[in-house]
């Protein structure tokens, strides 16, 4: 029902292949390429969130976060492991919230995330690609496909355990 390529929005993980572009390019790049099936760990996964100022924007995959340019870059950065997006932008949120305690290091004991670390981009990165995986940096065209529904790329978090849907 939805994809975002900056950001994780889906369930499972996905990404895009090709494009933007018209359907016959499409159609041509699909006969070309002929890309195989192919299998993903939907479980365990790792996110970067980043909270800046008071704006607390949805999950990246490290890849699609290790790709940002500087200015991109500031603010606090979690690097958290959790099956789904959901379940880790929920955690970070009430980690900055002030609201529900979530445990803001190592396994939560009020959701089934871990926060594996947190500090500074460049602090986040350093703690990922030696200690957890390889960030290599994937820059993708920005691209969405939405529902009917509003869905901005940030929550704006007010405090005290309350939060507002950005205006993205």
């Amino acid at each position: 029902m939805r994809f975002d390529s900056l950001f994780e929005v889906t369930s499972y993980p996905c990404e895009t292949l090709w494009g933007p572009g018209t359907t016959g390019e499409a159609t041509a790049w699909l006969e070309a390429e002929q890309p195989q099936a192919d299998e993903v760990d939907a479980l365990d996964r790792l996110f970067m969130i980043q909270y800046r100022e008071d704006r607390l924007y949805l999950p990246r995959r490290p890849e699609i976060a290790a790709s940002l340019g500087e200015v991109d870059r500031a603010g606090t950065w979690y690097l958290v492991r959790a099956d789904s997006p959901v379940d880790a932008f929920g955690h970070a949120r009430r980690v900055v919230d002030g609201g529900i305690a979530c445990s803001t290091t190592g396994p939560c004991t009020q959701c089934a995330v871990t926060t594996v670390g947190a500090g500074k981009w460049e602090e986040v990165m350093l703690l990922l690609t030696t200690e957890h995986a390889t960030a290599a940096p994937r820059l993708v065209p920005d691209a969405r496909v939405t529902s009917g529904m509003r869905w901005p790329r940030y929550n704006r978090i007010l405090g005290n355990g309350s939060w507002e849907l950005g205006d993205e």
